[in-house]
Parts: C-alpha cells; structure tokens; sequence
C-alpha cells in the first residue's frame, strides 16, 4: 500500500533536495529528470495495480476515517497521476532544451516539483479538507511560477490568476465547513454513506451547487473562467503546457470525484445545469480563441472550450458518459500540452508567436509542421485521432439522451476549433513571412522536436489504440462511480485497529 504515497512522497523529496542544492548544475538537471522518470514508473506501476485491485487505500497515522487522512488510490486517480507524471517528465526535459543550465532559474525545478506534489495529492486524497489542503500547495506553487519569469507587463497579467484563485480557496473551505457541519465528516467514503440517506435534503442540494461553483472555477468553466486566457499566455513554454495539461483537469477530476463518488447519483437537477454550463464553455471559449492572434492566446482559450467536452459528459451522467469524459481527458492532456510546446518551438525560430509576424515555418522546419497538424487535428476530433473517439463517444451519449441541443453545440465548437487552429497553420507555417529574415535556424529546435515527438507519438497511440484506452476509461468510470465499493474498500482498510481519538 506504501505504492499510494510515492507519487506525492518523490516530488516532495526531490523538490527540496533541489532547493537545497541551490546553483543550477548538469548533475541537478539528472537529478530532476531521473525523479521525474521515477515518478512515471510509479505512476504506471499504480495504474497496474489499480486495475487489478480495484482500489488502493493507505490510512496516514491509523486514525479513523472520521478523523484522519486517507490516501485512495483508484484506476481514474491512477490515469491521472500518469498523466501529470508524463507531462511533468515532458516539460522538464523541454525546459532543459530552452535554456543552457548557467541561464536556468534556480527555482524552477523546486517549484514544479512542489506543483506536481499538489496535484497528485489532490488525485489520491480521499477526504475534502485534505483536498484542500492539496489545493492550495498547487496553487501556491503556481503563482510562484506564473511570476518567477514574467517582467513587469506580464505581472499585471497574473493578478486575475491569483485573486480568483484565493477566491475559489475561500468558498472551498467555507464548503468544507458546511459539509462537516451536515455529515460530521470530510471523509469522501463517510460522505457518501451520509448523503446517500438523504439525498433530497436541501441542504444537500446546496451543498453539490456549492461544490459546483467552487470546482467549476478551477476548471475553468462558464462564467468563472475569467482568470485562465490572459495568464496562462505569460508562462514560459514547458510551464504552460504543464499548466494547460494538468491545473484545470485538477478540476475537472475533482468534479468527477465528486458526483461520481461522493454526493447521490439522483441530483438530476445539478446534472443538467452542469451540462449546459458545459455547452456555453464550450462555445464561448472557441469564439475567444477565434478572436486572439498569437498562438499562446489561442491556445489558451481552446482550454476553456476542451472543458466543456469533458464537463459535458459529466452533466449526462451515465457510466457511459464518464468513461468518455476520463478517454477525453487523457487526449487533451496530452495534445494541449504538446501544441504548447509546438507552440514555444514555432516562437523560438520565429522570433514570436504574433501570427502577423510568423510565416514560412513549413519551409524551415517540416518536422515541426507535420508535428502541429497532428495535434491540431486531433483537437479538432478528425479520425482516426485520439479527440475523434472521444468527441464520437460524448456525442453518442447525447443523442442517446436526446440533448440535441447541447449536440449541436459539441458539432459547431468543433468545427470552429478547426477554423481557429488552421488559423495558425495558415499564419505560421503556410504563408511567407512578412520580413525574409522572421525565422531563423536555432539548435535548440531540434532538442525540443524530439520531446514534443515523444508527446506525439503517445497521442497517436491513444488514437489508434482506443480500444484499448477505452476500456480502461471504462473502468475507471466503473470505480469512480462505485460508491458502495468505494466505501468497503476504505473502510475495510481504514476501521481495522484504528479506533476514534479524542
């Protein structure tokens, strides 16, 4: 059970080894890459076990779980922490390529490595004040690392970032204390018990629309989106796919967690308003990265309107749903993260990401074309590609439902995000450069090509290896939405010689 804590006890140890080692060095740089790999091998070795076992569950301090922390780890918390474990692994190894290790800031390292410990905290907490508190871990590390790099223009640009966010921590805790003072816990296995018996309480209902605004606002969902699209453009390249790969989808799985696992399954009400919160994200963030004209920007809004996709299948509720919304998550972690990077690479040799100042990109580097075409492609739902076989399945769920509206909805931002990534295709690769010598040969594109291959090829995988993918997505969704499992499982571990304390 020890294998639970790893993915949050690695980057721990790692992220304060780094702080105290100091000076940027190559043998820090092996350091944190052979960490992050480290962290990956757990991560898939826990995903193994997870399907096999069903669930993981680690008591800290053999407390109740009334009282105490206790680590959960099942097949959708595993998926998740693979995910943040590979792009983590990705976005080191780029930034490694972007800077030589004399120019590297020396607290970059530290601070992902902190970032990461929030995140998988947050995938294998099982009570919601520990939620919290992996919450706030992440998001401390993240407004450190939205202005380590950024000069005074971009600062201005992480004060939305920062002063929704402590918002967002505000009503969290307030939602915790409400939950405590309903249930008498925060354990999500006790909660479910507890809420189960009385499922058409008010209060209960209350709580699910609080807990709604609250995870909603770190996904990234209508109308709390505010903060995301003009902060997200200031982080340096493997930052911002680290951020755009995992932050909001921290959200997203809690939201999951949280209706799945959590609260009654008979809230239909919360369901549906869930859903068409999804539909106008995902129409009104298409039309934001329509609207934008530097690839950051774009990029950065397509987040939002990928969020509704996901948030959308959680509205229609059925096992059915899930499992394409958890497929869908793994596609766009990995495609939205790579075009970040593809994205930073096509800044470099250009001198920019101003598609008024890019052109001629095919010409001098093909690679990094057929590298974006894929996975803007793929964010667009072509076939065979990983983004069709999610889209299929969400949409298939839909029309099963007959929410035709929210369909078509799905149908238009689809095809907008393909206007919207051509976009970029046209401006930067296709079309001549406004001055002949825009882009320019720089060794360290091809460093980063074979990173950004690497994130690639993965997404192929999933694309033609959805099967595959699918059911493993079907099986997470299974354990997610178990809540009778879910609470014999923890409570089979938690229980046994661990008795109330004062």
């Amino acid at each position: 059970m020890n294998l639970v804590i790893l993915p949050v006890l690695l980057p721990l140890v790692t992220a304060v080894t780094l702080l105290f080692w100091g000076r940027p060095s190559p043998a820090r740089r092996v350091l944190a890459a052979t960490s992050a790999a480290a962290q990956l091998t757990v991560a898939l070795a826990l995903l193994a076990r997870t399907l096999e076992a069903g669930w993981l569950v680690l008591p800290v301090g053999a407390w109740s779980a009334r009282l105490g922390i206790v680590l959960v780890a099942d097949p959708l918390a595993a998926v998740m922490v693979g995910l943040s474990s590979f792009t983590a692994l990705a976005a080191v190894l780029y930034g490694f390529a972007e800077f030589r290790t004399a120019l590297e800031h020396p607290l970059r390292l530290t601070l992902v490595q902190f970032l990461v410990a929030g995140i998988n905290l947050a995938f294998l907490t099982g009570d919601l004040f520990n939620l919290f508190v992996a919450f706030e871990v992440m998001l401390i590390a993240s407004y450190a690392l939205l202005t380590l790099e950024a000069d005074d223009w971009d600062v201005k640009q992480a004060f939305p970032y920062l002063a929704v966010n402590l918002t967002g921590s505000t009503l969290f805790l307030c939602a915790a204390g409400f939950a405590y003072r309903l249930f008498g816990t925060l354990n999500f296995a006790d909660l479910a018990a507890r809420a189960a018996a009385q499922p058409e309480d008010p209060r209960v209902i209350a709580l699910a629309l609080w807990l709604l605004v609250v995870f909603g606002l770190k996904a990234g969902l209508f109308p709390l989106y505010y903060w995301l699209p003009n902060s997200y453009p200031i982080l340096p390249a493997p930052l911002a796919a680290l951020f755009s790969g995992m932050l909001t989808k921290v959200g997203v799985y809690v939201l999951l967690r949280t209706f799945g696992t959590v609260l009654p399954h008979g809230l239909t009400g919360v369901h549906t308003l869930l859903a068409w919160l999804a539909g106008a994200t995902m129409i009104l963030g298409v039309l934001g990265a329509l609207s934008r004209n530097f690839i950051r920007g774009i990029l950065s809004y397509h987040i939002l309107s990928q969020i509704g996709f996901m948030v959308l299948a959680i509205g229609l509720f059925t096992e059915l749903a899930f499992a394409a919304s958890i497929f869908y998550i793994i596609h766009h972690i990995i495609v939205k993260s790579s075009l970040f990077l593809i994205g930073g690479t096509a800044a470099l040799l250009s001198r920019t990401d101003n598609l008024d100042r890019m052109g001629n990109l095919w010409r001098h580097a093909p690679g990094l074309g057929v590298l974006f075409l894929l996975q803007a492609l793929s964010l667009a739902g072509l076939p065979p590609l990983s983004g069709f076989w999610g889209k299929y399945a969400i949409l298939v769920v839909g029309l099963e439902q007959g929410e035709y509206v929210l369909v078509a909805l799905a149908i238009v931002a689809s095809i907008l995000t393909l206007v919207s990534m051509l976009k970029i295709w046209n401006a930067a690769f296709w079309a001549d450069a406004p001055e002949p010598a825009a882009t320019q040969q720089d060794p360290r594109g091809r460093w980063m090509n074979r990173v950004t291959t690497g994130m690639v090829l993965v997404s192929l995988a999933v694309g033609l290896g959805a099967e595959g993918v699918f059911r493993v997505a079907q099986q997470a969704a299974a354990r997610a939405r178990d809540q009778a499992g879910y609470l014999r499982a923890v409570h089979a571990v938690v229980t046994k010689d661990a008795p109330d304390r004062p």
